[in-house]
């Protein structure tokens, strides 16, 4: 899922109903990703999709078709609310993380797109353009959708549907992962939050880091690139493979205990064997930002057995893509745990993405 701040709050009701006659919290939601428990009584008022293999819940990053007959349809459906030069492009990509980190291949894509009033005709043209590279690049095909100028936005979002297609062995859901299982992520953290920021604060960050590093650091988009399309392609094809899940709002953190939480299991990451840039560190911590929590597409978490680890990183490294091994998945009395040497701590929790806290 893409860089989507909806909404986020503080503290629910902690039994449900409360004061209020529909159950939901009076007060107003800031700006944010919505917290596990909002999460948690939306997706109950959804339901829990009947017939779907893999279905609405918290973690998963998309829903899964059964069939009697092969391939199964995935669904996923995200939209692009930041500014951004290339929206069309960004939407189909974050859209194509999403099937293909459920092992799907991408197939088709619908675009919602809506631009405030006093957008011209060459601007909704360039976003049409950028859906159809988006789409070449995925291996998709765009299916239509709706474009509209509305004063509903202040600017342009653009939100997708991408529907791909999986065999039954190559589904592997965020939920999917064993106890045992090692944890592997791909390329590095906060990809995303680093092109945001250095797009975001460019004055800044070229009076306080130069201008090459500025543009280098913008280009994180493409380069490394937030698709983990062909990781995901390489990971799905192994079958001691049990989980993948790419990271999005609230960084590898919030990535790793929605795996956890969505398998029921703990979880122990090495810090030091967490892959950061080294643009994304100089970055993040000139504004303060926490590298953990901030938005990461570009990374896929992968869920291995054991013995199997040693191929699937051979193969990751024969693809272009490098993974490195940072943890392992445990009983859920572990807890979720975060090990700098000798010593451990809880993980660190990220209520909203931290680009929310960016000044």
């Amino acid at each position: 899922m893409g860089w989507n701040l909806v909404a986020g709050a503080n503290r629910l009701f902690a039994r449900r109903g409360g004061n209020y006659p529909n159950g939901m919290p009076e007060e107003r939601l800031p700006e944010g990703k919505i917290p596990p428990r909002v999460l948690r009584e939306m997706l109950e008022r959804l339901g829990e999709g009947a017939g779907l293999e893999v279905g609405p819940a918290a973690g998963e990053d998309a829903a899964v078709v059964p069939s009697a007959s092969e391939p199964r349809l995935v669904l996923a459906a995200d939209p692009v609310t930041f500014p951004t030069a290339d929206p069309g492009w960004h939407a189909v990509i974050v859209n194509a993380n999403d099937v293909a980190a459920t092992g799907g291949e991408c197939r088709w894509f619908l675009s919602h797109v809506l631009a405030p009033p006093g957008t011209a005709g060459n601007r909704i043209a360039e976003i049409a353009d950028g859906i159809r590279r988006g789409c070449e690049e995925v291996g998709a095909v765009p299916a239509g959708g709706h474009t509209e100028i509305t004063a509903a936005v202040e600017r342009e979002v653009v939100a997708g549907t991408m529907v791909g297609v999986a065999t039954a062995e190559r589904v592997k859901p965020s939920g999917g992962a064993r106890e045992g299982d090692m944890l592997v992520v791909t390329k590095g953290v906060a990809i995303e939050a680093t092109a945001i920021v250095a797009a975001e604060r460019k004055d800044e960050v070229r009076r306080e880091f130069g201008e090459d590093f500025q543009r280098r650091a913008a280009a994180f988009l493409t380069d490394p690139g937030i698709s983990v399309v062909e990781e995901a392609r390489v990971a799905a094809g192994l079958l001691e493979v049990h989980a993948l899940h790419d990271v999005t709002e609230g960084g590898i953190a919030t990535a790793v205990r929605e795996m956890a939480d969505a398998a029921e299991l703990g979880a122990v990451l090495a810090e030091a064997e967490i892959p950061r840039f080294y643009e994304s560190k100089r970055l993040l911590a000139h504004f303060g930002l926490d590298i953990l929590g901030a938005i990461g597409s570009g990374a896929l978490l992968i869920a291995c057995a054991e013995p199997e680890t040693g191929e699937l990183l051979d193969r990751l490294q024969g693809a272009g893509t490098p993974g490195y091994l940072i943890g392992r998945f445990l009983r859920r009395s572990s807890g979720i745990q975060l090990a700098r040497g000798s010593v451990r701590r809880d993980l660190p929790v990220f209520d909203a993405d931290e680009l929310t806290r960016l000044a």
